[in-house]
């Protein structure tokens, strides 16, 4: 049975070639994903690539916890064809002719084949692209940032193997020197790394020797001793055979469809080889992009969505650890509890007093949270280090004795998504603070933040002295404070941070902090939440 949402497939009107768009999901949203411009020997063929790339898609987007379905485009071209200028805008406004006809379901950027040019020629007839150059206001080439998304990936796995997240001194294995796996050599070496690496190309051994790396023939690289192997070309170089060369301990690159066969990461599993699963480690080019022209964040949030890859692959390899599982059966698992929760009605959030039963879970999302917004303000040694006992510390004092202070919880059937602590009357003239906002990443834009505060000037409506309500947001977090103005919030000050438990050497540098203040809490209370947020009373926060 087809598990696609649509399949359109279409004979170019210009081109006469086969256009391909396969949406997967638009649980989440609108669903997005690359146009593939390649060579097939049947058009079968590129269908069958267009279907597994955009459920690969899916699985993407919601591992990373944003509002985005899967989709992908596919132009066949017979082999040997090859595409002059005007044959080749024929074919791009082929495609743009395809994606405008399914009005706003799919939005295509870049893939193997094309470019932030060619996005530029789809957006003459269509705006549902992303990618497009920068002189156009787009986002330009995404290859830098899935290079960064790939080596955020490497950091997490280079922690959990050796205790470190630097590559100094780790030898790797580059397998393609295309756009990012150039890119990413590149910041390899930059860092330490001792890289040898291979192209099917033998012009990029002018690369290799840039980089001062070892230079290894693609027949000879998998089978190469080093610590970690990165594919970095096209995809299912990972089969039977090749796995039972492997002499590496991990397996993290961002070539797409890396699996020969799903089978072969249970293969990985049992010799003792960590994968990460190709569409978690190769998220960062498409994740900045969708966030910058398709969901509107700055670009300072949107790069911190692709550095959180380090804590997505964290959680993984924490959560296969724990089951016994692969860490590709554990991503999986966590794209399908998000995607049912977006799908189901009873997954709807719902708020809660907290109590003492709580405090692992929030204290777990608040450090989360910080490891994925914090970056530059707290130092990386803290948040990669005691992050979690510290909160857990913090978290279990405030449940167990509230005193003058709330905390309201919200939940789903895949658990905690959101939190919000309040502490009533604390400044004389600003009123209560909010000390803490918080919501999972895959509820994050959904209105649950909406419903958290508005809980939050409730609670100080019913329990507090004072009216007015205030809180304090970095100075670096602009989609915080965008999101606190939306709701009415004024700016009145700039403080520095204090440190994390009155510890200095938490900071990172000189952060600073913004006050945001609301005089009259019960306007903010009047807000309500939206749809889908239900409101459990056990006790009065």
């Amino acid at each position: 049975m087809l598990d696609h949402e649509q399949v359109a497939i279409h004979t170019g009107r210009r081109s006469r070639l086969p256009v391909i768009v396969a949406v997967h999901s638009t649980a989440l949203g609108p669903a997005a994903g690359g146009l593939r411009l390649w060579h097939y020997p049947d058009w079968r063929d590129g269908l069958t690539d267009a279907l597994r790339l955009s459920a690969a898609m899916t699985s993407k987007f919601a591992v990373a916890g944003l509002p985005s379905g899967g989709g992908k485009a596919v132009v066949v071209l017979p082999e040997g064809t090859e595409l002059d200028d005007g044959r080749r805008r024929d074919v791009l406004h082929d495609v743009a002719d395809v994606i405008a006809s399914l009005g706003g379901v799919y939005a295509t950027g870049p893939d193997v084949g094309t470019g932030p040019e060619d996005m530029a020629l789809i957006g003459e007839i269509t705006p549902h692209v992303f990618c497009r150059p920068a002189r156009l206001g787009g986002s330009g080439d995404s290859s830098p940032h899935t290079a960064q998304g790939t080596l955020a990936a490497l950091r997490a796995v280079g922690r959990r193997l050796y205790g470190s997240s630097s590559p100094v001194g780790r030898r790797l294995a580059v397998v393609g020197l295309g756009r990012v796996g150039a890119g990413l050599a590149r910041l390899l070496a930059a860092e330490g790394a001792a890289l040898t690496v291979t192209d099917i190309d033998p012009d990029k051994r002018k690369i290799s020797d840039e980089l001062g790396a070892v230079w290894r023939s693609p027949e000879e690289i998998l089978a190469a001793d080093v610590d970690i192997v990165v594919p970095a070309a096209l995809g299912s170089v990972l089969t039977r055979r090749s796995v039972a060369d492997l002499r590496c301990r991990a397996v993290v690159g961002p070539a797409n469809n890396q699996l020969a066969t799903p089978d072969v990461a249970d293969l990985l599993h049992q010799r003792g080889i960590i994968w990460v699963p190709d569409y978690v480690a190769s998220a960062g080019g498409v994740i900045n992009a969708v966030s910058t022209e398709l969901h509107r964040v700055g670009a300072d949030d949107a790069r911190a969505r692709v550095r959180a890859i380090e804590d997505t692959v964290d959680d993984l390899l924490d959560t296969a650890r724990r089951s016994g599982q692969t860490p590709a059966r554990a991503a999986s698992e966590l794209a399908r509890r998000r995607l049912g929760a977006a799908g189901s009605p009873t997954a709807s959030s719902r708020l809660r007093a907290a109590g003492p039963g709580d405090a692992e879970s929030v204290a777990l999302l608040h450090a989360d949270s910080w490891r994925r917004h914090y970056r530059g303000a707290y130092s990386d040694a803290f948040l990669d280090g005691d992050v979690v006992a510290d909160r857990r510390s913090v978290w279990s004092a405030r449940l167990s004795a509230p005193g003058s202070s709330a905390t309201v919880v919200a939940e789903d059937d895949t658990g905690l998504t959101g939190f919000v602590h309040v502490v009533f009357d604390e400044d004389g003239r600003w009123g209560s603070r909010v000390d803490n906002l918080h919501v999972t990443q895959h509820r994050r834009r959904s209105g649950l933040g909406t419903a958290l505060l508005s809980r939050a000037a409730k609670a100080v409506t019913e329990r507090a002295r004072g009216d007015g309500m205030y809180l304090w947001v970095l100075e670096q977090n602009t989609a915080a404070q965008a999101f606190y103005q939306a709701m009415g919030g004024t700016r009145v000050e700039k403080a520095p941070v204090p440190a994390p438990g009155g510890v200095a050497s938490r900071l990172a540098g000189s952060p600073a902090m913004l006050r945001f203040t609301w005089p009259d809490a019960s306007l903010l209370a009047q807000t309500g939440g939206p749809q889908g947020v239900q409101t459990t009373r056990r006790t009065t926060p």
